[in-house]
């Protein structure tokens, strides 16, 4: 029997990334095959950024399709899973969609979270409860999403995967080489205010000051749209000027591209709480998750303060020079760098299930909101710009 086939679909470049890089994992560990699509809205992927969020998975740049031709997809092309990897309301718009064009004989619903997902929340679970499977990353999250999916009266399958871009685990004595540069993976929301990004930014510049190259990494251009919108994108404040006197302009550099090209030998992570730190564990380099703006579920960093890595920004260059801080093993295996991989065998029975037609029965989707249904539903309905432009 051929192995099961998946058909991904997202609606940013996170979502599309994780998408991607899941489907690469089940080809490689449950004879996969299938293909990643996007559903038309406001936050689809520029082309450069879909480019970038395939890269390295062989798949192709995905097509960008509204609700019904997903629909037709499904219906053309009657896939074993589809894995919905998008933001919550435009996730419950994708499953409305795909139960309706499926029938009796429907694919399994596989859907989960592009990175670090606690805490377990009562709206992010609500959206997904119609799930067959949630997939998390860390046996942390196992409990909390029990009980949050208990709440709503459902009870997904939750199988532990490690993000599916990261690296082996890191080897005992990962993080001592001394670095010469400093990537920063920027956070449209984190922090959050004008003032806290123009500190980010005059700490940066202080660690190139201090005789560090250093590159911020962005998820977007000025302009581009990604998951979460951007009031002060990082690129724009430092162009404006907005940073203390004495800074040379190009004293801070900006790129964007896929972080893993980024992340190379002699090089130091800086974050608030972005998932590419994980990346820059798993890959052993030294890496630093910042302590300035406080911990919080604001700052979406509580995952990480038992990491053994968090820093303030006036603490950072003196720490590098010494290797970096060490990531703490008990976080680690409890955390995202763990060895758990119950994905693919879980994909494989629920495949199963959908050829034999026993997957259980599910109801026709209800709305978790009804005013935040309708407006996904007008978004995903319209051309990509108009909808733009009724989200400003």
């Amino acid at each position: 029997m051929t192995g099961p086939s998946v058909l991904a679909v997202a609606d940013s470049d996170s979502y599309l990334k994780w998408a991607a890089w899941t489907l690469a994992r089940l080809r490689d560990d449950a004879g996969a095959r299938g293909e990643a699509v996007v559903v038309r809205s406001p936050l689809a992927p520029t082309s450069a950024q879909g480019r970038a969020a395939v890269a390295g998975t062989g798949l192709e740049p995905p097509a960008v399709l509204g609700p019904r031709a997903v629909a037709r997809r499904v219906r053309d092309t009657r896939p074993d899973v589809v894995l919905v990897a998008a933001t919550g309301p435009v996730a419950e718009l994708v499953a409305r969609a795909v139960v309706r064009a499926s029938g009796h004989h429907r694919p399994a619903l596989v859907t989960g979270l592009p990175g670090m997902a606690l805490p377990a929340t009562a709206h992010g679970t609500g959206w997904r409860r119609w799930a067959d499977a949630f997939v998390v990353h860390a046996p942390a999250e196992v409990e909390p999403y029990r009980a949050a999916f208990a709440d709503h009266g459902c009870a997904p399958a939750l199988p532990v995967t490690r993000l599916p871009f990261l690296d082996v685990a890191p080897a005992a004595d990962a993080g001592r080489t001394v670095p010469h540069r400093v990537v920063v993976a920027a956070q449209a929301k984190v922090p959050a205010s004008r003032a806290d990004r123009v500190r980010l930014l005059d700490g940066l510049a202080a660690l190139a000051g201090a005789g560090f190259e250093v590159v911020v990494k962005l998820r977007a251009r000025a302009g581009e749209r990604q998951t979460h919108n951007e009031p002060y994108p990082l690129d724009v404040l430092w162009a404006a000027q907005a940073r203390a006197p004495g800074h040379a302009a190009g004293a801070v550099t900006f790129a964007v591209g896929p972080m893993a090209e980024h992340l190379t030998p002699g090089t130091a992570l800086l974050t608030v709480s972005s998932t590419a730190a994980l990346e820059s564990l798993a890959r052993g380099l030294p890496t630093v998750f910042l302590a300035d703006f406080g911990v919080g579920p604001a700052l979406l960093n509580e995952p990480f303060a038992a990491s053994g890595c968090l820093l303030r920004l006036d603490e950072v260059a003196g720490a590098l020079r010494s290797g970096g801080p060490t990531p703490d093993a008990a976080w680690c295996a409890d955390g995202y760098l763990h060895d758990r991989d119950e994905l693919g065998s879980t994909v494989r029975r629920l495949a199963a299930a959908a050829r034999s037609g026993t997957l259980p029965g599910l109801a026709p989707v209800a709305p978790y909101s009804l005013p935040r249904h309708g407006w996904s539903r007008v978004r995903s309905a319209l051309p990509v710009a108009v909808s733009a432009r009724l989200t400003r």
